[in-house]
C-alpha cells in the first residue's frame, strides 16, 4: 500500500490537539537563546568555515542531475550527508534518547524486515532527493522504542523556482491537526493520518504522524513516523523539537 492510498483512507474529523503549543514554543525559544550564546562563545575561540561543491547523487526514483546544494561560509570542504546525518541524529538523541534501531530493516518497503535485532548504533542513511517541486536531503531509518517499531524520516529542502513549500495549514483528512507560528517565525503544522496496512497479513490500523516546518527563508523541514501499528514512536512535542532544530539546514 502506498502512502497516497493510506492518506486516501484517512477518516474522521480532527479532534482537539494534544500538543501544548505555548509550552513548546517557550521551550524552543529558551533553547534557541542558549544555542546562540554557545555559538557566540565558540566563535570567539575558533572559526569553523565550511564549503561544499555540488555532487551528482540523486534520491530513489529521481532523474539524474546535480545534488541539492549545501551552503555555508567556506574554507574547508565537508560532506553534506555527514553533516546532516550528525545534525539529525543529535536532534533525535536530544528529544528521544531512548530510541534504538533495527538492524537490516528495509524502511517503508518491507515491514517484514522490521522484526530484526535492535542496536544502539544508529541505522540511519542520508541521501539527496529531487522532486518536481523541491530539492534537498532526507535521512531515514527504522527505529524502536519499547515494543513500537516505525519508519522514521527527516527531510530538509527548498522549493524549486516558482514552487512553494507546504503544507502550511491543516488539510482535510488529518487528525489532531494544529498549525502555529514557531519561536523564530517558522510556520509549523502537526498532523496525524489514519490508515490501514493490508500487506503483509491481515489489515492493521496505523496512525502516521507528520511535523512540517517552513522557515522564514523558505527552507522546509519535515519529520515523519510511519509505525507498524496505531502506536506512535515519538510524541508530537519531540518531533517538533527535531524539526525546529536550526542545525538541520542546507
Amino acid at each position: 500500500m502506498t502512502y497516497r492510498q493510506i492518506f486516501d483512507e484517512a477518516i474522521g474529523a480532527a479532534p482537539p490537539t494534544a500538543v501544548d503549543v505555548d509550552a513548546l514554543v517557550t521551550r524552543e525559544g529558551r533553547r534557541r537563546r542558549r544555542r546562540t550564546t554557545a555559538y557566540t562563545a565558540s566563535a570567539a575561540t575558533a572559526v569553523l568555515a565550511l564549503a561544499l561543491g555540488a555532487g551528482t547523487l540523486v534520491g530513489p526514483g529521481s532523474a539524474a542531475g546535480p545534488a541539492p546544494a549545501y551552503s555555508a561560509a567556506s574554507a574547508t570542504a565537508v560532506d553534506p550527508a555527514e553533516h546532516l546525518r550528525s545534525a539529525m541524529l543529535a536532534a533525535l538523541d536530544r528529544e528521544a534518547p531512548d530510541l534504538r534501531w533495527v538492524r537490516g530493516a528495509g524502511p517503508v518497503t518491507d515491514q517484514a524486515t522490521w522484526g530484526g535485532p535492535l542496536t544502539d548504533t544508529p541505522q540511519w542513511s542520508v541521501q539527496p532527493f529531487q522532486w518536481e517541486s523541491m530539492t534537498g536531503w532526507f535521512g531515514v531509518g527504522v527505529a524502536a522504542r519499547g515494543d513500537v517499531r516505525s519508519y522514521l524520516g527527516v527531510f530538509v529542502g527548498r522549493p524549486r523556482p516558482g514552487q512553494t513549500a507546504g503544507p502550511q495549514r491543516c488539510t482535510p483528512g488529518s487528525l489532531k491537526c494544529r498549525s502555529f507560528t514557531g519561536p523564530d517565525g517558522e510556520r509549523v503544522v502537526v498532523a496525524d493520518f489514519e490508515g490501514r496496512r493490508t500487506v503483509p497479513g491481515p489489515a492493521v490500523r496505523i496512525v502516521e504522524r507528520f511535523v512540517t516546518v517552513v522557515r522564514t527563508d523558505g527552507t522546509w523541514v519535515q519529520v515523519q513516523t510511519h509505525p507498524a501499528t496505531d502506536r506512535h514512536l515519538l510524541t508530537a512535542e519531540e518531533m517538533i523539537g527535531v524539526a525546529l532544530d536550526p542545525t538541520i539546514r542546507l
